[in-house]
C-alpha cells in the first residue's frame, strides 16, 4: 500500500519492529553499502546502476519494496557489465540456416567469462535467482538474504574489469 505523505520519512514497518527486521537500522544498512562500492575501472554506466541499487537497499527502511526491487535489478546489473565487457565477442553471430542469432543471454556470459578466466566466482546460482526475480516471486527478502547475492555479483562485476597481467 502506498504511503500517504506524512509517512513517507518512518520506518516501513518491517525495519519499525512491528514486523520483521528488528534491528535494522537505516545507519546499518548504509554501512552494509558503503563496504561495497565498485572499482573506478567498472564503467560509469554499470557503476551508476550498481549505486542505484544500493540506494534503493538503504532507502528501503522506509518502503521494505524498494528490497525486492534491488533484488531483482541486481541480474541486470550484472549482465550489462558482462555485455560491456565481452559482449562485442557475440556480434553478428549467425544460426546454423544464415539468420542472425538473438542476443547472448546472462547465462552464456557468464560461461564465456568463466572459461576466459575473467571471473573466478561460481556462478551456477545466479542463473536460478535470476529467473525467480524476473518471473515473479513473493519471497520475502530481509538484508542478509539481499547481500549475499549482491555481494557476489558486486565481486564478480569488480573482477571483470581488473587489470590483467
Amino acid at each position: 500500500m502506498l504511503k500517504d505523505i506524512q509517512s513517507l520519512h518512518l520506518p516501513d514497518p518491517y525495519y519499525s519492529g512491528a514486523a520483521g527486521f528488528i534491528g535494522s537500522t537505516m545507519e546499518a544498512l548504509h554501512q552494509d553499502m558503503a563496504a561495497l562500492a565498485l572499482p573506478q575501472d567498472v564503467p560509469e554506466s554499470v557503476r551508476r546502476m550498481h549505486d542505484g541499487l544500493r540506494h534503493a537497499y538503504i532507502y528501503s527502511y522506509f518502503s521494505y519494496d524498494l528490497l525486492t526491487l534491488a533484488a531483482s535489478q541486481t541480474f541486470p546489473c550484472l549482465e550489462l557489465a558482462l555485455r560491456l565487457r565481452i559482449g562485442s565477442q557475440f556480434e553478428g553471430r549467425l544460426d546454423r540456416k544464415g539468420k542472425p542469432r538473438p542476443p547472448v543471454m546472462l547465462p552464456e556470459l557468464l560461461e564465456t567469462a568463466k572459461a576466459q578466466g575473467l571471473i573466478s566466482a561460481e556462478i551456477g546460482w545466479i542463473n536460478h535467482l535470476r529467473k525467480m526475480f524476473a518471473h515473479g516471486s513473493d519471497t520475502v527478502l530481509n538484508p542478509p538474504l539481499f547481500l549475499e547475492p549482491f555481494k557476489a555479483v558486486t565481486e564478480i562485476i569488480a573482477e571483470l574489469f581488473t587489470a590483467r597481467e
